[in-house]
């Protein structure tokens, strides 16, 4: 299996409060377009053992994630061993090409026992998919658009980046090993 990361995007654009940065991953797959887009739209995850770290750490398990309406705009819900919910909304649906969406996480949706994602120092407002075939091979790319609260930016960046990255491979080989 070939994986690899792609180039860090600097952006260190800031709203009010956070600074807003894009962190992504990518891997190689060796199925049909098809099978990976239904992989990265419908997402079954209850199969797979979730890492160590994400248990130590108190990181939700994602179990799946399902469409509700295709399209921009349109809807889907994805699902947590927490019993918590994201509710995304659809911003990019490019078939075989492009896949974005907001997090939009339901209140109380805790990581790391205390961090709050509908709100408060640690956010992860969007997310996206790319998927660029040659031959027998796809790439997928996923990119999380993540944000810290400025007092706390040189405290949180470096870890928030490193569980983030972790939670992409684990999220990639998952789809990998459904696709194939």
């Amino acid at each position: 299996m070939k994986e690899r990361d792609t180039k860090n995007r600097r952006n260190l654009t800031t709203t009010n409060r956070h600074i807003v940065k894009t962190l992504g991953s990518a891997i190689e797959i060796k199925a049909r377009p098809e099978s990976i887009w239904e992989n990265i739209t419908n997402v079954k995850m209850e199969q797979f053992s979730d890492p160590t770290i994400f248990k130590l750490l108190d990181i939700p398990k994602p179990l799946r994630a399902d469409i509700i309406s295709e399209g921009q705009g349109g809807k889907r819900i994805a699902y947590f061993d927490s019993g918590k919910k994201f509710i995304q909304e659809i911003l990019v649906w490019k078939p075989l090409r492009e896949y974005s969406f907001s997090f939009n996480p339901e209140k109380g949706f805790k990581v790391l026992y205390f961090f709050e994602l509908s709100e408060g120092v640690f956010q992860i407002p969007t997310g996206a998919y790319y998927l660029t075939t040659a031959g027998q091979t796809t790439t997928l790319q996923l990119t999380t658009t993540y944000s810290i609260n400025k007092r706390f930016y040189f405290l949180f960046n470096i870890p928030a980046r490193m569980i983030l990255k972790v939670f992409q491979r684990y999220l990639l080989k998952s789809i990998k090993k459904n696709a194939e």
